[in-house]
């Protein structure tokens, strides 16, 4: 009988919650905080941006390390176990030992996506957590106790100032998704297209190649690059190199404008709002050792591209056209930007017709 997946989840899981650790000091910050600073912070943000939340938006939490990891896995098992259940079908080795190779990729593939998430669990802030494959389940609002303790420490100013500050991103993708109702099913439209193109492309004479990477030479390569979205490139024709562009554009606005609200919802009410600005631009910057491995393992160089092209096309929008104009992305899917308008904000001005502040 052949498995269902290529990783082992499980071992992932044990390893991220062990490197994540149990530490549960929480610094100058406790739940009641975390809910004032994010009761602020959807004020804020509804009322700069305009945008209202068809339903309810989910409670924040202040959770550990640990407890972010098992989200961690979760979420890139979902993201990944489409095209790799496909891979897991379609893969046939011959003789004995067929069993132990699969086991043994299994569990170097699992060790890697544990190493990764456990160290990545040491620095993530905050994160709403939404299911964007498969079935649709309660999306989560956290915040990662130690972390938040731990980059106010470094970063400066007022806690509650920082915290306010750190809320506002995330809430602004709470509204993000709440107040745009094809948001979530874009993206995972997006995704299986990648998932379904690449697993068309999984003919003779590529399998062959996949099976030898995972099951052979480098299986932890692998993995890496399913779970960084390579894969799908490698397997993609042009339709889907497309469809990838059109992901990482979609994304892209998401973070940018997460950005582009922690600053413009904030800038008007205290000068530190625009120190951490440049204190976390800094610290952003300034990954270097381990720090820069780990980043690069989870994909967050491009993360971080993705921040400051984002950033960049909201802010220039927001300034040529105001708030109004800037909300025309969220009018209709066709009316994202493409990759090259991210880095030529006036020519999606000019296709949209983004109308000018009064």
């Amino acid at each position: 009988m052949i498995e269902a997946n290529l990783v082992d989840w499980r071992l992932a899981q044990r390893i991220a919650v062990g490197l994540a650790g149990a530490d549960g000091d929480f610094g100058p910050f406790a739940p009641a905080d975390v809910d004032s600073a994010c009761s602020d912070a959807v004020i804020l943000v509804t009322e700069y941006t305009g945008l209202q939340p068809g339903g309810p938006l989910p409670a924040p939490e202040l959770i550990d390390r640990a407890e972010w990891a098992r989200l961690a896995v979760r979420g890139l098992r979902e993201l990944s176990g489409g095209l790799e259940r496909r891979i897991a079908a379609q893969i046939r080795l011959p003789g004995p030992f067929a069993g132990l190779a699969r086991s043994l990729a299994g569990a170097a593939a699992g060790g890697e996506a544990g190493v990764a998430v456990g160290y990545g669990a040491r620095k993530v802030l905050g994160q709403y957590d939404l299911a964007l494959i498969g079935a649709e389940r309660e999306p989560r609002l956290v915040f990662v106790g130690p972390n938040l303790a731990a980059a106010h420490a470094q970063l400066g100013e007022d806690a509650d100032l920082f915290l306010h500050w750190v809320a506002i991103h995330e809430v602004t993708h709470s509204v993000q998704f709440g107040s745009v109702p094809w948001l979530r099913s874009h993206l995972a439209g997006l995704l299986d297209r990648l998932i379904e193109g690449a697993s068309a492309r999984l003919d003779h004479a590529s399998l062959p190649a996949i099976a030898r990477r995972l099951l052979g030479g480098d299986p932890r390569g692998t993995i890496r690059a399913l779970m960084r979205g390579e894969l799908p490139r490698l397997l993609a024709g042009p339709e889907q190199a497309r469809t990838l562009d059109a992901l990482q554009a979609t994304m892209s606005v998401i973070e940018g404008h997460a950005e582009h609200v922690m600053d413009a919802a904030a800038e008007t009410l205290d000068p530190g709002y625009a120190r951490l600005r440049i204190a976390l631009d800094a610290r952003r910057a300034n990954r270097g050792g381990l720090a820069d491995v780990i980043a690069r393992l989870l994909g967050m160089d491009l993360k971080l591209r993705q921040y400051r092209l984002g950033k960049a096309f909201c802010d220039t929008v927001a300034r040529e056209a105001g708030i109004a104009g800037l909300n025309e992305v969220w009018r209709v899917p066709e009316a994202l930007p493409t990759v090259a308008e991210l880095e030529r904000p006036l020519d999606w001005l000019s296709r949209t017709a983004a109308p000018a502040p009064a």
